[in-house]
């Protein structure tokens, strides 16, 4: 047998730590090293999602407070109860006739109330439930809105056919221009006179000679509806009635 001296044989053990295990050891912690930068990308993923997240909310939050402020401004012009809503779905359909806003009944919500927000008239009423409220918007080809020329103040009915070309049909004789600002006229017992609902874009002659399209532009972005308000007044048709049926009628 080979006798080696304790120098020797201690050599001899720490040059097989480092020829074998050493290279074993240093691929584990190599490993090791490996996983934990992993994991620290990861949570410092987590953490920029997370904080891109909260400046998304912020920011919103921030555009949100922007546009309550000017609507609190623009509900303070009028004299009528305004409520503020806020839309929660809208029809999938592409023409997009309706929406849903979040108050009805138990907030005091009627039938035909109008809904404007900071531009002009957005639609009327037309389903309730205790919490939620349908809303037929003017874009609504079956939705037909008695308006005037605010410069001229001649009357016509606001119509469209696709929910995108809005036109009015005045008598050839009727003073209207381009660039006319076109608001409701109070006469459809829905909305208060003076409303605004567009602007006359462009006038075209009819095979009828009697009659020529004015065309609007309309004062609201129905693609971007969020906050409106619905005005807490009752049809003045429904406030009518109800006036006459207090009536006594007396027999002779």
């Amino acid at each position: 047998m080979i006798s080696l001296s304790p120098d020797m044989h201690e050599r001899t053990v720490y040059t097989l730590k480092m020829s074998v295990f050493y290279p074993f050891q240093a691929t584990v912690s190599y490993v090791d090293q490996v996983k934990d930068v992993f994991k620290e990308n990861e949570r410092r993923r987590d953490t920029v999602a997370t904080l891109r997240t909260q400046l998304s909310l912020i920011k919103e939050k921030g555009a949100e407070n922007t546009r309550l402020r000017k609507l609190l401004g623009f509900s303070e012009q009028f004299d009528y109860e305004l409520n503020p809503v806020r839309v929660i779905a809208r029809d999938p359909s592409p023409l997009y006739r309706s929406i849903v806003v979040n108050a009805g009944k138990r907030d005091g919500v009627q039938l035909y109330m109008p809904l404007i927000s900071e531009q002009g008239v957005v639609g009327k009423v037309v389903q309730l439930t205790q919490n939620m409220s349908l809303v037929q918007l003017l874009k609504d080809p079956s939705n037909r809105t008695s308006v005037m020329d605010r410069r001229s103040r001649y009357v016509g009915i606001l119509e469209t056919e696709n929910g995108k070309d809005f036109f009015v049909r005045y008598r050839t004789h009727e003073d209207i221009e381009p660039g006319d600002k076109i608001i409701t006229s109070g006469l459809g017992g829905i909305y208060p006179k003076g409303l605004l609902v567009g602007e006359v874009k462009k006038i075209t002659e009819n095979y009828n000679p009697l009659f020529k399209t004015v065309y609007v532009d309309p004062a609201v972005d129905f693609d971007r509806l969020e906050e409106l308000f619905i005005m807490m007044l009752p049809p003045q048709w429904s406030a009518f009635r109800s006036e006459l049926d207090s009536i006594k009628i007396e027999n002779d």
